[in-house]
């Protein structure tokens, strides 16, 4: 639409009465608080969209890390399977399978590095089974076989179905043994437990793993989220290829048959000059879980060639593995 041109008359209204600059001013005020109210309006959005975003992040990352630490378990119980159940041959093959998950060594040298300072251990694995108690059941002195020293107890891996039927003739109830509870097929299944202290990628989630610590009913997890890091728990279970034999732990911690590792527990000071809640509460070596000495006086000895009843050792039996878990199984349990 054409406008005309304002002639001189209009012209001349106009200087008369020019426009106030309080309006021109008003008008960019009211421009700068539109631009600063739509920068608001996008912060309260934004944050708790990064937020979902980045626990989106983290939590693919455990997920993933999880299969990962399966995988790891599994390769350093099949080592062990081929080798005796020797705590070194564990632990050389867990750390070797820690390449999935730092596929750099220096990365994974420097993360073993960080959580041995300030956790004492960077990760432990506990056999679970056989158990000490089950070579005193199911060790085989007449074995044949070389040892690592003299002495060393063995239980025989072949010929398990003649060695259960000898259990049971000898009124083993099941063919369990009256210390440990286990059949000679369960002594020759290795299983493992692990403990890995997670790092979070995330910047801020370890301030929330510390704030969340004295809430975990388990005195270990709350160790590692006290340090910052998640505790993660994978179980692995496979079928023995060699004659299992009874090896000391491992000196630094990290495969023992203790529930919790030494240095974990001196993690935690005692309270008031007493054994500390990890103390008082994990059994000593040599113990299973359902071992441990109760408070009190100690029950009167059981007269010699006296036998237990059975399902007393039920939980050094179980171990808390699935009933229905096979020999080439790994069953993996997420941190309580």
């Amino acid at each position: 639409m054409f406008l005309p041109r304002p002639g001189p008359a209009g012209l001349a209204r106009a200087a008369a009465h020019p426009m106030p600059r309080h309006a021109s001013a008003c008008r960019a005020c009211s421009r700068g608080r539109q631009r600063g109210a739509g920068a608001a309006g996008f912060l309260l959005a934004a944050i708790p969209i990064l937020t979902l975003g980045l626990g989106g992040v983290e939590a693919a990352h455990w997920s993933g890390l999880r299969q990962t630490l399966s995988l790891a378990l599994m390769e350093s119980a099949r080592a062990g399977a081929v080798r005796q159940a020797s705590p070194q041959a564990i632990a050389q093959a867990f750390e070797h399978g820690l390449r999935m998950v730092y596929p750099d060594p220096d990365a994974a040298g420097r993360a073993l590095r960080t959580r041995r300072t300030t956790l004492g251990i960077p990760w432990h694995i506990r056999i679970v089974r056989p158990s000490p108690a089950a070579f005193l059941d199911h060790a085989d002195p007449d074995l044949l076989t070389p040892r690592d020293h003299p002495g060393q107890a063995l239980i025989r891996n072949d010929y398990q179905p003649l060695q259960q039927a000898r259990r049971l003739a000898q009124g083993w109830p099941a063919g369990r043994g009256p210390r440990s509870g286990l059949t000679i097929q369960e002594a020759n299944t290795l299983v493992l437990d692990l403990w890995w202290p997670h790092r979070p990628l995330v910047p801020g989630t370890a301030l929330l793993l510390r704030a969340l610590a004295p809430l975990a009913a388990d005195p270990v997890q709350a160790r590692l989220m006290a340090a910052g890091y998640l505790p993660f728990r994978r179980r692995a279970g496979i079928a023995m290829h060699s004659h299992p034999a009874a090896w000391p732990d491992l000196a630094d911690g990290r495969v023992t048959h203790e529930a919790m590792p030494q240095g974990w527990l001196a993690a935690i000071p005692a309270q008031g000059g007493t054994a500390g809640p990890l103390e008082a509460a994990v059994p000593a070596a040599g113990q299973t879980p359902g071992e441990a000495a109760p408070a009190g006086p100690s029950p009167a000895p059981q007269p010699p060639g006296a036998q237990e009843a059975p399902g007393a050792n039920a939980t050094a039996r179980d171990e808390g593995m699935e009933a229905d878990a096979g020999p080439g199984a790994a069953a993996c349990e997420p941190a309580p």
